[in-house]
This record gives C-alpha cells, structure tokens and sequence, in this order.
C-alpha cells in the first residue's frame, strides 16, 4: 500500500496518462484534493493505492479538502468514471462536472481518437488537409467537434537574441520603463567589464543608443545587459505598413531605406483579453531575417528557431502560455508571433475567429480545460486542440459577434486612457460582458435554457 502527498498536476496533462491508468488499474482506495496548504505554486492531493489488480470496477473514496481540509466534501464515484474518461483524467466529480462529463466525454472521446493523430500538429494537419476540409464541409449547426478540427497554427519565432532584433514603440509604459531601467543596465556593464571607450548614454540620440548597446552585445556576448533584456525604442515613422508589404518582404524582409519594423506578439504578462495593442515590434531587414533563417536550430547562444513562417503576418487568435483558471484569448493582427504566443487560425468558413475568441474567453470554457484538459498555470496549444467546440447557428453567430465587438471596444477604450482615469468602469463593463458571454455559452453548450 502506498499513501503520497505530491502535486496534483498528474490528474489531467497527458504525459501522466500513463500514471493515472496504472494507478486506475490498481486498487485506488482514496483521492483528497488538498489544494494548495504549502507554500508552493501548485495544487497539492493525497492519494492511497493498493498494489493489487483490479480487474472489475471498484468504487473510490473521493475527498474534496478545498474549502476545509478537516472536514471534506465526500464522493464514492466508480473508478469506471475516471477510466473512461479521455486520457483517463481524473476530475472532481461533483454535479456540474458530472453534468458536462455525460454531455461530452463520449463523443470528445470518440472525435479524439478518430482524429487526434491527424491534427496533433501543423504537419499532421497539413498532410490531412483534404480529409479534415472534407469533415468540416459537412459540418452542421449543433454539430460537436474539436477546436483542432477548425484551425491550424503552432509555434512562432524563437530570435535567441530580443535585444538585437526587438524595439519598443515609443510612449507605451514599457518604453518609459525601459528609458531608466537601460541607464542602470548601462551603468552596471561598464563597471562589470571595465569599458572604457563609452562614458554615458543619458542624452544620447536614440539611434546612438541603440548603436552603443549593439556594439556592446557584439564585443561581450549576448548577455552582457541580461538575457532578453529589450533596449530599443522606435518611433512610429519606422514601422511598415503590414498591409503594403509584397509576399517577397513578408517572406524574406524588407530592403534597406524602408521602414522595416513590424508587430511582435510575445505574450501578454497582463493577460489582456480580446484585444491588445502590441508595444513589441521586430525589425524585418533583410539581412536579420536571412540570419534568423541560416541559423534557425543551430547550436550556441543567440541562435535563433524560425519556426511555422507560414503563419506570419496572419489574423486569428491567440493566448499567453501561462494563465490562470480563465483562459486570456485576444484577437491575433497580423504579425510576427513568438514561443509564448500561443496561436492559432480559423481554416473553417463557418467557425470566424470572433467566435473561437468568445468561446475560449468564456468561464466554461476555461473550467472545462481545467478540469478535464490541464490543470497546471499552462495552457498550450495541443490543450486548445482538444476543446469541444459546438457548430453555432447563424443567429447565434451574430450574438457572439455582437459579444465580440462590445469587448474589444472596451479594450480599444481602456489602451487609450493612458493615466487609468476610466480603470474601474471599464472593468465594469467588462465584467458585464462577462455574464452576458457566460450565458451566451452555457446555452450553446446545453447547461442552461
């Protein structure tokens, strides 16, 4: 018999299934949520096995210790429950869950085993192009299907080296920030190395700027300044016209003498929702682009991965890798994004990006990913494949976009009120779209009239 306190995380990511299905076919007498009681990041359980085969099914004592861990909410589910559900996640099964489970499992089951090894990448999706246009052309509305099976993307630019090739937009807080936090960068390295031939930066134009901090980086390595650190600030009269770029400068960069600088998605540590206005822009030349691609995967520092180029400059959805329960999804400009842009693109004309966005926004959504999906503070993208997305009717359809447009007209609002005089009653606006998203979805979904 064995009795383990260990972090929660192996009841849903799918590298455990492995655990969960031996510990299932085991003797599991007991599970206790005990959510986090330590000072740590993650959900903590308890669980109690017996070393024994189990051929038949057997109920198990399931303890939820999340409100009080001395007195529990008690459940005695059949470990059938858990067996058959997908990947075998184990999930606590009150009512609600239980409700959704019934909805759902089986027919997600059935779709992910049917599909999963055709839409588990972007490869597999573009190899499998035919047969999934074929099954998304017979779609219908109320049809049940996987988020995988309507989009496609995967993992953008990795530049190995932001400092070189990332600017700022100048008059965004990120560059206020950067104008003094450069400075002390600057003071730091010159004392650290013993740098002679440069005395100061403050008052310095900001092309010199820039100048000064790449010779420093070139002379003393990628990390002289600190792995990552962005140090460039651009004005407005260096970046391109996306919508004016040829195919040839999206694929290959831009000329010299052109404005050369585009968006860069790098995440969100906000969590903004619906909308953002990037202050991230990469700078698209010619000569950084034939660099990022002749050295994408090499090894050393400041080697960079140039990864699904087919999706630049693309319009569609993404996420920032790490969240909370809810996940943040915002609409995707078109741009460059990178590792922890999680992105994908609608390839199915009855399924637009507004509404992928409101569905992934909405709290079912996100418990449901919680629940039976990933439990962890990450959400990647091969997660977002596996979510249920119902086929909506077109009045539906134009209730969400109604949704949609409301949202991000708030977000627009909230990015220019720059001194937060309207903080709270966007928030409050916001938290009315909330609800109205909420039952908007719960309808789709069928857990509310």
């Amino acid at each position: 018999m064995l009795a383990f306190i260990t972090s929660k995380t192996f009841w849903t990511i799918q590298t455990k299934k492995n655990l969960r299905e031996l510990l299932l076919n085991k003797h599991l007498l007991e599970l206790y949520d005990t959510a986090s009681p330590f000072e740590a990041m993650v959900d903590t359980c308890i669980y109690i096995a017996v070393n024994k085969d189990k051929k038949s099914n057997y109920n198990i004592k399931f303890s939820d210790g999340k409100k009080s861990l001395s007195r529990p909410e008690i459940y005695n589910v059949s470990s059938q429950l858990f067996k058959e559900s997908l990947n075998s996640t184990i999930f606590l099964p009150n009512n609600k869950n239980l409700q959704v489970y019934d909805l759902y499992n089986k027919k997600v089951t059935e779709l992910y085993n049917n599909w999963w090894g055709k839409i588990s990448d972007s490869k597999r999706v573009k190899k499998n192009n035919t047969e999934l246009e074929k099954y998304r052309s017979n779609l219908k509305q109320g049809d049940l299907t996987l988020l995988g099976m309507l989009a496609e993307g995967g993992v953008g630019l990795q530049t190995g080296n932001n400092g070189k090739f990332i600017g700022v937009l100048k008059g965004t807080k990120i560059a206020e920030r950067i104008k003094v936090t450069r400075i002390k960068k600057f003071n730091e390295a010159i004392k650290k190395y013993s740098i002679k031939e440069y005395k100061s930066i403050e008052g310095k134009p900001e092309l010199e700027v820039r100048e000064i901090f790449d010779n420093l980086k070139e002379e003393y390595g990628r990390d002289i300044l600190g792995q990552g650190f962005l140090f460039k600030i651009i004005d407005k009269n260096e970046i391109a016209d996306v919508d004016k770029l040829t195919k040839n400068e999206k694929e290959n960069g831009v000329s010299i003498g052109k404005k050369a600088f585009v968006p860069y998605d790098k995440g969100d540590r906000e969590g903004n929702r619906w909308y953002l206005e990037t202050p991230y822009y990469i700078n698209w030349s010619k000569e950084n682009v034939t660099f990022l691609k002749s050295n994408s995967g090499k090894k050393g520092k400041g080697m960079p991965v140039f990864r699904n180029p087919q999706f630049y400059f693309r319009e569609g959805f993404c996420w920032s890798d790490i969240h909370t329960v809810l996940i943040k999804c915002r609409l995707k400009n078109k741009s460059i994004h990178d590792v922890k842009s999680m992105s994908l693109f609608s390839i199915s004309i009855k399924i637009p990006e507004f509404f992928i966005i409101c569905i992934l926004n909405s709290s079912f959504i996100s418990k449901y990913s919680h629940n039976f999906i990933n439990a962890t503070s990450s959400f990647q993208i091969n997660d977002a494949r596996r979510l249920p997305i119902i086929i909506p009717s077109e009045e539906q359809l134009s209730i969400f976009k109604n949704i949609f447009g409301k949202a991000v007209k708030i977000k627009k609002e909230q990015f220019s009120d720059i001194n937060n005089k309207k903080k709270e009653t966007i928030v409050k606006k916001l938290e009315v779209i909330q609800n109205e998203l909420d039952n908007e979805v719960e309808k789709l979904y069928g857990l509310r009239e």
